[in-house]
């Protein structure tokens, strides 16, 4: 057998693999799911919140963002939002300071220094029981709160994330994220179920003030921030559960330049902070994230970087070839034959075909999960063609700068 065609092999059974045991643990836990969509909202325990908006160069959404945290349904002497400047260089201050005569937002303005300097410049600030993020461009329901809040009774629970949605898809690249984000909601709940979040991302992750600075707030860890809390969080023998029922609106990307530089800092960011916490691969003590979750996702980016070299290297050859014969032989047109009694059968074809009706399966799950009405819809197809196209772009890159050494920047979204 060939290389290229063993690591094709090796790479879909990861994925196939691994779709799997996502579906055995939403069978397993699907009852918990429709149960929790019954329940009303616990309003026995209102503990005082804070929630982080750090902006750097956010006049065009800031606005919106706060608006929907004061809109959110909690009581007002026990929610605070502190708004931190990062040191923009636009209209973001102005646009805040329009919100200050609310006594429940404080505006705190300091030098450029990252997000994770933004987060913990406001968490000297802070002695609430709970404190959460939400990100600039990003907008709540407003009773996410609510819904997240009753999961810290569990003296155990670090920190709860939310469901994340894309605000509009007004374009092909905004309807890519549709999906992709639809289906990390399950995955992320799918995840929850096993102990095994190890992400805390900036749309309205809320935390237990008291855990966040017993270990020390936030790092730049590769200005993935949100990755190496949620990891650290989870060593540290603390629960990161999952609220679906918390839904929250957050801004696409309208450009492949823009995607591609997120999610190049993203996959960067992953790779590092893997190797950074290296030591807790297929070691039990950290149960699923340790022994599975993490462990396989290193090793399905690898596999993708190798197949996608060996198949880009099979094209060279085959172009090669390809010419060699024009020059031998001359160029000669002719129409491929088709025979009607023809059926593939090659096992390649058929564990892709198996993937793609699992990931439509999740996409399906995770909008009955979400109440969302219509659940097939066209985007799914520019989903499946173009995402397939286009992610190996950036994730080639950033395993090439993380191998050599290079950095990501905030500023290359």
């Amino acid at each position: 057998m060939d290389l290229d065609v063993l690591m094709i092999y090796i790479t879909l059974f990861i994925s196939l693999y691994f779709e799997i045991f996502m579906l055995l643990t939403l069978f397993e836990n699907h009852k918990e799911i429709k149960k929790k969509k019954k329940e009303k909202i616990d309003k026995s325990y209102e503990p005082t919140v804070s929630i982080i908006v750090p902006c750097w160069n956010e006049e065009d959404t800031v606005a919106g963002t706060l608006k929907s945290l004061l809109h959110l349904d909690y009581p007002k002497d026990k929610l605070k939002i502190f708004v931190v400047n990062d040191g923009s260089t636009d209209n973001t201050v102005k646009e805040v300071e329009k919100f200050l005569p609310h006594p429940q937002i404080t505006l705190i303005s300091k030098k450029n220094g990252g997000k994770h300097t933004a987060m913990n410049e406001a968490l000297k600030h802070i002695n609430s029981e709970i404190v959460g993020s939400l990100d600039a461009d990003s907008f709540v329901n407003h009773n996410a709160l609510r819904y997240i809040v009753p999961h810290f009774k569990h003296s155990k629970v670090g920190a709860v994330t939310s469901a994340i949605k894309v605000l509009e898809d007004k374009n092909l690249w905004a309807q890519i994220q549709k999906n992709e984000f639809i289906i990390s909601i399950l995955v992320r709940k799918i995840f929850a179920f096993t102990g095994s979040i190890f992400i805390t991302p900036g749309p309205f992750s809320i935390m237990r003030t008291k855990i966040v600075k017993e270990l020390g707030g936030w790092k730049n860890a590769h200005n993935t921030e949100d990755m190496e809390i949620g990891v650290r969080i989870q060593i540290n023998n603390y629960i990161i559960e999952n609220e679906e029922r918390a839904k929250i609106y957050t801004k696409p990307l309208y450009t492949f330049k823009a995607l591609y530089k997120q999610r190049l800092r993203w996959l960067y960011g992953f790779l590092m902070n893997s190797w950074d916490y290296r030591y807790i691969f297929f070691n039990k003590k950290y149960g699923n994230l340790g022994m599975f979750v993490l462990p396989y996702s290193m090793i399905a980016v690898i596999s993708v970087v190798i197949i996608f070299i060996l198949l880009i290297w099979k094209l060279i050859l085959s172009l090669y070839d390809f010419v060699e014969k024009i020059i031998v032989s001359g160029f000669k047109l002719s129409w491929p034959s088709w025979d009607v009694f023809f059926f593939e059968t090659d096992a390649i074809l058929w564990i892709i075909l198996t993937i793609i009706l699992l990931t439509l399966f999740f996409i399906r799950s995770s909008k009955k999960m979400l109440n969302e009405e219509k659940i097939y819809t066209p985007d799914i197809l520019l989903y499946f063609i173009v995402y397939g196209l286009i992610s190996p772009t950036w994730l080639i890159t950033a395993f090439f700068k993380a191998i050599t050494g290079s950095k990501t920047k905030w500023e290359d979204n």
